[in-house]
């Protein structure tokens, strides 16, 4: 990771790229998925395209405010599209435009791996979280089966930030270490996969635990300590 690269260059970064990042609609749903109820003050850190946002208007209580971040202009332009009903807002997750104990539920979606300061977008996530609000993270494992033979092909410069793989204790720590309680955690996307084949490997999953950990992705659901 460059890490004299500054935050308007990676915005620059992410205005160039709009088209060539995104999710699939599944991998929202299972991170929804992770909670039963969806209530009061919402924020989505790094929240793209506003895909989460838009899932989450339809399942949150009636009342609930909805709020999106992220550093770049242009995904935020494509984010108020997609959510008119939303405060989508311009900034960065490391200094957060909020106020301290503000939203009920705070996500952070496969955004931590490209922060220059971890533990201070960590902090910063902390700070605007209502005491025993709902802090959900996911971010890519160091761990995934299919890791080395992934990390020799996929491309690296395609984000002005490269994706950070974290072990799973190491995130972990980096949570507990900034005021969060971990309160269980998923294993998300594939073992090998991808596809009607990846719901074998959720079945395996349900009956062998440990092959959580060993997915694409780990997801974190927390509470404010």
């Amino acid at each position: 990771m460059d890490r004299n690269i500054t935050k308007e260059e990676i915005a620059e970064g992410y205005d160039k790229i709009v088209d060539k990042i995104g999710l699939a609609a599944e991998f929202y749903d299972e991170v929804l998925g992770f909670h039963k109820k969806y209530y009061g003050n919402i924020l989505d850190i790094g929240c793209g395209r506003g895909f989460l946002l838009k899932k989450l208007e339809e399942k949150a209580g009636i009342g609930s405010r909805f709020f999106g971040l992220d550093i770049s202009p242009k995904l935020c332009s494509i984010a108020k599209e997609n959510n008119p009903n939303s405060e989508i807002m311009r900034g960065d997750a490391e200094n957060l435009p909020f106020e301290d104990d503000f939203f009920d539920f705070v996500f952070m979606t496969e955004v931590l791996e490209h922060l220059l300061d971890y533990g201070k977008g960590l902090r910063e996530a902390r700070r605007v979280l209502k005491k025993n609000g709902v802090f959900i993270v996911s971010a890519p494992n160091r761990d995934w089966l299919q890791y080395d033979f992934y990390d020799k092909i996929r491309n690296k410069n395609l984000q002005p930030v490269d994706d950070y793989y974290f072990r799973f204790e190491e995130i972990k720590s980096h949570l507990e270490n900034n005021g969060f309680k971990v309160l269980n955690y998923r294993g998300l996307d594939n073992l090998f996969y991808y596809g009607k084949i990846h719901k074998l490997e959720l079945f395996a999953a349900f009956f062998l635990p440990f092959l959580r950990k060993k997915m694409k992705r780990l997801l974190f659901k927390c509470v404010k300590i």
